[in-house]
């Protein structure tokens, strides 16, 4: 089943610290049944650590989520050196999730 384009997508954002990317995206992963794994979140981050001031990249990985085949999309803006802006774009169910886990996570980090 190949899956669908981002008709229906919804957009979760926010800014991290550096330090912070890898352990949330550990969070995403566990949220999406298949696709976007360790090996994944290596490719986001190595992406990342490679990237200058000011400058954009995207990621787009197939994924397994709640039974079906989607993607999630991964954006990053390096507004800042050690801050970069990480946007999640999927389905609206998973983005509603991941707003949810976002919050989660900065509440646990007293952010």
């Amino acid at each position: 089943m190949e899956a669908p384009e981002f008709e229906q997508g919804q957009e979760s954002s926010s800014n991290f610290d550096i330090e912070n990317v890898r352990p949330f995206l550990e969070r995403v992963s566990r949220l999406i049944e298949s696709g976007f794994g360790e090996t994944e979140i290596l490719q986001v981050c190595a992406v990342i650590d490679a990237m200058e001031h000011d400058e954009e990249k995207e990621r787009e990985f197939p994924i397994g989520y709640a039974g079906i085949a989607c993607h999630l999309r991964v954006g990053i803006f390096m507004d800042e050196v050690d801050t970069p802006d990480i946007h999640f774009f999927t389905t609206p169910e998973l983005a509603l999730q991941i707003d949810d886990e976002m919050e989660k996570f900065f509440d646990e980090l007293e952010i």
